[in-house]
């Protein structure tokens, strides 16, 4: 997860800049720096957003972490391997059909409704994770990222009757009341 958050970082800090369209973001990968095609450029993109690096606001991306914490050495080349790795699944991530099987109910996370939404909804996750942080900006940070998430999903006619107890035992540490 270093090594991704480290690329993600590499287009603001050559930029010099604390925003970027998508597009921006991934012609810097695949152009300035060469390190991958256009189509792996999009791949790291929609990866640093579901790892929760890259956050939305309105069409451009900004980093989720601080830049300035983040050392990208001179000589900084993504790994051989690290292409292939965007294909694995994020650690709590289950791979399964279903994002929300999870063994545990406190084990829901924001990556788990995301991937929920964009599967019962028909949408790619970025234009969920947009919506989720459109939300979350509208309401000040002043509520739990997988509240905002689900909020988000009963708005995009998913049906949640099923997680209200799983994310409120996750946030609340109780289940819902009936």
């Amino acid at each position: 997860m270093e090594e991704l958050k480290r690329v993600v970082s590499a287009p603001f800090k050559k930029n010099l800049v604390s925003s970027l369209s998508g597009k921006d973001f991934e012609l810097s990968l695949a152009f300035d720096f060469k390190w991958f095609s256009p189509r792996v450029a999009s791949k790291v993109r929609e990866r640093g957003l579901a790892a929760g690096f890259l956050n939305l606001e309105g069409e451009l991306l900004v980093p989720a972490f601080d830049l300035d914490g983040t050392r990208l050495p001179q000589a900084f080349r993504p790994s051989e391997g690290f292409e292939g790795g965007l294909e694995r699944p994020l650690p709590g991530d289950s791979g399964n059909a279903d994002p929300l099987s999870e063994a545990s109910a406190g084990a829901i996370s924001v990556e788990n409704i995301i991937n929920f939404i964009a599967g019962n909804a028909g949408l790619n996750k970025q234009a969920v994770v947009s919506e989720i942080n459109s939300m979350q900006d509208r309401l000040s940070y002043l509520v739990d990222i997988r509240i905002v998430a689900l909020i988000v999903a009963g708005k995009m006619g998913c049906s949640v009757e099923d997680l209200h107890g799983r994310v409120s035992e996750a946030v609340f540490g109780t289940p819902a009341l009936g």
